[in-house]
């Protein structure tokens, strides 16, 4: 602790009560978590975000949304793409912080709901071709990925640098979606039930220094549900994850990953993970894409890649339904 403070402040950050009491917290997270945190500080590179996907084979229709804070820049951004029958419908926007409101309800367009923390969330959407309505309860309890792992080994690792660049508490939760979505055209219902996925992460996060990334998220058709995630930072590989199922969270120790691309080298069309769980298991999951969105992050530096590919997923005879994501980032020189 007394590393980290010292850290920051040689960096010229006053050290705020609100953040020292954070720190002190180390992993731990309780249901005033889900909610925005205000540290009274703000490093270089700080974000806070909420994502929510849901993946629906049966009516043809998919989400990815988040919706971010980046406190330092002082604006916030909001990514919410609804795909429906092959067509993706984009909406982004970005306002600055002080515009955010305290209860996510944007405009008359896009809201969000935490209905009870930790178990339940609203999405609504509306524009002049769609309306949804949706519902996210919870299957499992939220994974804590810092649970996972000691973040005094993770500094001792990668060194106090790791703290500009990917100092994240994050964690994840396995929901199932329901709900309607209207086509205003033809005044078509679809009925939503499937399965979704969550995430939240609040900390530093300076995508042109995290020189890759893999993390996907899958239900299998027994009710398992699989995160797995693989960073690539300062030449290092950082793993996590967790296996989730009626039982309880398993985390994950170690990830192999091999990626089949497009020929431009870097557009995902299929993968292969071998995980490892703590208790020693392996497992081998592949992938294959229905979807693919590419998200570019220019900056001054350089661009980060974010590849999100909505995929069949199959494990062990299984099938599932999930996200592959992918991140590649080029500096310049």
């Amino acid at each position: 602790m007394e590393k980290i403070i010292k850290y920051f402040q040689d960096k010229g950050f006053k050290i705020e009560d609100k953040f020292l009491k954070h720190l002190e917290s180390g992993a731990d997270i309780t249901e005033i978590d889900e909610y925005k945190h205000d540290f009274g500080i703000f490093p270089p590179h700080h974000n806070e975000s909420w994502y929510f996907n849901f993946i629906d084979r049966q009516n043809d229709v998919f989400l990815v949304s988040r919706l971010s804070m980046e406190m330092h820049e002082k604006k916030s951004r909001i990514l919410f793409i609804l795909i429906i029958d092959g067509k993706a419908n984009a909406y982004f926007k970005e306002i600055p912080l002080d515009s955010m409101p305290d209860n996510w309800e944007f405009n008359k367009r896009l809201k969000y709901y935490c209905i009870k923390p930790m178990k339940q969330w609203k999405v609504k959407f509306e524009d002049r071709k769609y309306s949804l309505d949706v519902t996210y309860d919870a299957i499992y309890p939220v994974f804590n990925f810092n649970s996972a792992r000691d973040p005094t080994v993770l500094l001792e690792e990668f060194g106090l640098e790791i703290l500009d660049v990917a100092a994240q508490q994050h964690y994840e939760q396995a929901m199932k979606v329901t709900g309607t979505l209207t086509m205003k055209k033809t005044g078509e219902t679809r009925n939503i039930n499937c399965h979704g996925h969550r995430d939240h992460s609040y900390g530093t996060r300076d995508w042109i220094h995290i020189d890759g990334w893999n993390w996907a998220a899958a239900k299998f058709e027994n009710n398992e549900y699989i995160s797995l995630s693989r960073v690539e930072v300062f030449g290092k590989i950082f793993v996590n994850g967790f296996i989730a199922t009626k039982e309880g969270n398993i985390p994950i120790k170690n990830v192999e990953v091999t990626t089949k691309t497009r020929d431009d080298g870097k557009t995902p069309v299929a993968s292969e993970f071998i995980v490892t769980d703590i208790n020693g298991k392996k497992r081998t999951i592949t992938t294959n894409t229905l979807h693919s969105i590419h998200l570019p992050l220019p900056s001054e530096k350089g661009t980060t890649d974010i590849y999100e590919q909505i995929a069949i997923f199959k494990s062990d005879g299984k099938e599932g339904d999930g996200i592959s994501e992918y991140l590649i980032s080029t500096r310049d020189t």
